[in-house]
């Protein structure tokens, strides 16, 4: 098991039904459900040894939190703020009949019946919504609110840069063909991806190796840079807003334009096992989720 699931939960007596037994019982019935999805499953300590910093590590670098909000206890609501904060990747249950506060009621919450059937329901619940965050769609609203923000200032700044490279030059896009025999290395990439932030540790690691990234947040936008500009290497995600597929879309442009150059798609497990063969076929040179996977490739290709 490589991948970590932490659950956030009560420990002790919450309500008149739910005493320190019944959240033992709760949480082996979670560790259960995860262990066989091939997850590690853990909770913070109580007592004298629990220390914060081990709870953050644990918010911070697991894949998935598992987060349950029934009763409202007070230090839940206070670890599921941090990891909302600090990355996707999390699933919230509530117990049915409970109020949900307005801040996460758009986020998929999971609503059980504490019944015969709970673990049943729970299970299923868990696995439709794993799928989900498979398919990168965002569940934390502090990281839905700053990408829609950083999203329209990006796109507006990208947009009067373009408006101002067309006063300068005075000119039409140049054909592609003219840009493939002017092409010399350039150490530049262009990165296709809606959520650039993803990227800051890959991008901040080539750039200290004088690598240029220029971002594009559509299809739209990464074909304009395309023909504005010299790259050695595009880098596109798969699924943008409601289009899963975008980055098949990107490919097939850029052939439309006969584009020689290295098109590497960077991308989730469920997208590569849903598309990733399409994107080959099209034209794509490397498909991949891995880190390291796609450094080597970026340094390969930039003969670094």
């Amino acid at each position: 098991m490589n991948k970590k699931c932490f659950v956030i939960m009560p420990f002790s007596k919450s309500s008149d039904k739910h005493d320190e037994e019944y959240w033992t019982i709760f949480f082996d019935m979670i560790k259960t459900i995860m262990e066989e999805k091939c997850y590690s499953c853990v909770r913070s300590e109580v007592g004298p040894y629990k220390l914060f910093y081990n709870i953050i590590d644990n918010i911070k670098n697991s894949d998935i939190v598992i987060a349950v909000l029934t009763d409202f206890n007070c230090n839940v609501w206070y670890e599921l703020g941090i990891r909302h904060t600090l990355r996707a990747g999390t699933i919230m249950l509530l117990q049915e009949g409970q109020k949900v506060p307005f801040d996460v009621s758009d986020f998929g919450i999971i609503f059980y019946k504490d019944s015969i059937g709970l673990e049943k329901h729970i299970k299923n619940s868990i696995e439709n919504y794993l799928d989900k965050l498979d398919d990168s769609i965002c569940d934390s609203p502090v990281i839905s609110g700053l990408s829609g923000k950083a999203y329209k200032n990006a796109e507006k700044k990208l947009d009067e840069m373009q408006q101002l490279i067309w006063r300068l030059i005075d000119e039409k896009p140049r054909g592609n063909a003219a840009i493939e025999k002017l092409r010399v290395k350039r150490n530049r990439v262009l990165w296709v991806d809606d959520y650039p932030t993803n990227n800051e540790s890959i991008i901040n690691l080539f750039k200290a190796k004088n690598i240029q990234f220029d971002i594009a947040l559509t299809t739209k936008q990464g074909l304009e840079l395309y023909k504005r500009k010299l790259y050695d290497l595009i880098i596109t995600d798969m699924g943008r807003g409601n289009e899963r597929d975008a980055g098949l879309s990107l490919i097939k442009e850029l052939k439309l334009l006969q584009c020689q150059m290295p098109i590497i798609v960077y991308t989730s497990r469920r997208a590569i096992y849903r598309y990733g063969d399409e994107a080959l076929r099209l034209g794509a040179y490397k498909v991949t989720s891995g880190l390291g996977n796609i450094i080597s490739t970026i340094s390969d290709v930039l003969e670094l």
